[in-house]
């Protein structure tokens, strides 16, 4: 393998057995800590990759456990010192290194205003894993690329399994999830097939829904920082507010289309981009779908839980393969580093 983003990649199924095995005798501690606590909702502290993460978690959580799941502004404590209630609230902080200075600093305002705080992340000697409540470590080894692909479905699984622990099953078995990954990894010729289709293309949109909303921002942004190409992601409904002027015959979009609860919006969005003249390339198991697709990628079945992740790992194979068709250096992006400081 020719590139750290590609070993990465191709080594999550192992080492997604070792975020269940690093997270799981955490989980009864949460759960006890909950309930004695009166924790009544959640928000999560994240930037970039990370907090893609947690737009996953803001559905699949309620979707389980019924809690409600929001999203805190970072720049609420670092630029306007705000002071914000946390009582009854656990912060649910997701940083892969566990060492940004504006997560550290909202960390501790919420840790003063009476959150109870868990951290996400893959550096058990970080400020916010040793100053959280809890900590629930990846333990996926040191990523070397600067973007963050093993650590997306990395933090995916601690999620997950925090969401089932809060539901009080500590026993939920993720193995398999992480077991069919790897039917992802024997699409990548496939995935890099069209890649080589889409490499001189610019200006991508990414339409998804519902569970699949955090993916395909994350697919959004891995084909930004890793092969310099503008896109932005977008719910399927909310496009049809307006952005559905962009479609004509020189839009290019990018479908994550999972079988399940959005079958027939799906299939019309895509009849309508195939009507309008435009690039359609499609990650998904629906038959409508993939017939109006130029370029299609057929995915295995999977529920609103299990897509995120194996459609996560798509669409960084995707990016990974733009990226070298149009010989760049997927490792180390241009003006990007591995621990971003921001406000």
């Amino acid at each position: 393998m020719t590139t750290l983003m590609q070993q990465e990649i191709f080594s999550e199924p192992s080492m997604m057995k070792r975020t269940i095995n690093a997270c799981k005798p955490i989980l009864p501690a949460i759960y006890k800590a909950f309930k004695d606590k009166g924790i009544t909702n959640i928000i999560t502290m994240a930037r970039g990759t990370s907090d893609n993460a947690a737009t996953v978690f803001s559905f699949v959580c309620p979707l389980i456990t019924g809690i409600k799941v929001g999203k805190y502004h970072p720049s609420l404590t670092t630029v306007y010192d705000a002071d914000v209630d946390m009582k009854n609230t656990c912060m649910v902080i997701i940083s892969q290194s566990g060492m940004s200075k504006d997560t550290v600093a909202v960390m501790e305002k919420a840790i003063k205003n009476g959150a109870m705080t868990i951290a996400v992340t893959n550096n058990q000697d970080s400020p916010i894993a040793k100053a959280c409540d809890f900590h629930l470590f990846m333990d996926v080894e040191e990523e070397k690329s600067v973007a963050a692909t093993k650590t997306y479905i990395g933090e995916l699984f601690a999620l997950y399994m925090l969401t089932s622990a809060l539901k009080g099953d500590f026993n939920a078995s993720y193995a398999e999830l992480a077991d069919r990954i790897q039917e992802i990894l024997n699409l990548n010729p496939t995935i890099e097939g069209v890649a080589k289709n889409l490499h001189t293309l610019n200006n991508f949109i990414v339409l998804s829904r519902g569970t699949m909303l955090g993916t395909g921002d994350e697919c959004a942004l891995k084909l930004t920082e890793c092969c310099y190409l503008f896109n932005r992601s977008y719910s399927s409904a909310n496009f049809m507010h307006g952005p559905l002027s962009l479609l004509d015959e020189n839009a290019n979009v990018i479908m994550l289309a999972p079988k399940g609860n959005f079958d027939a919006e799906f299939a019309a969005m895509a009849q309508r981009i195939k009507g309008l003249g435009a690039n359609l390339t499609a990650f998904s198991n629906i038959p409508e779908v993939l017939a109006c697709a130029t370029n299609a990628i057929v995915m295995p079945d999977a529920d609103v839980f299990e897509a995120p992740v194996l459609y996560g790992t798509a669409v960084s194979l995707l990016a990974l393969n733009i990226g070298l068709a149009k010989g760049l250096n997927v490792d180390t992006p241009r003006n990007l580093n591995k621990v971003t400081i921001t406000l």
